[in-house]
């Protein structure tokens, strides 16, 4: 399935750019079974702050998101305002270990590929924060 998502212009415009003059949302419907994976890919500048939140009725909705970012820039996933730490480092694979949807913002980066994975469950609300990583 692919899920092509727009964003709606704003109507201000200073000079060459667009005002922001509200807030962005972007709904998308998605079936979000056990073991399901998402992949978001922006075709412009992602926003450096995002908050995602799945609304279901069934407790056992969930599914992992994945982010490609175009740069190198450090993320951190909060719930609740505190930062979920990523998986731990997994000498195996050189790389932080693999989301296996045990808890809502369970996290991990894929250093080189810049891609972000998160678990989401339908019962907390993730925020997507740039973080000091110097």
């Amino acid at each position: 399935m692919k899920n092509v998502l727009n964003i709606e212009m704003d109507h201000v415009w200073d000079g060459f750019y667009t005002g922001q003059l509200r807030q962005t949302r972007i709904p998308a419907v998605v079936d979000a079974f056990k073991n399901s994976v998402y992949d978001i890919v922006y075709t412009g500048t992602p926003p450096k702050k995002q908050l995602f939140e799945l609304v279901s009725q069934s407790p056992d909705t969930g599914m992992t998101v994945r982010i490609a970012y175009p740069d190198a820039v450090s993320y951190s996933v909060q719930l609740n305002g505190v930062t979920v730490e990523m998986n731990d480092w997994n000498d195996l694979l050189k790389n932080y270990g693999p989301i296996t949807q045990t808890k809502c913002g369970e996290n991990r980066y894929i250093g080189v590929k810049n891609i972000l994975e998160f678990y989401i469950t339908g019962q907390c609300k993730l925020m997507i924060v740039p973080r000091n990583a110097i």
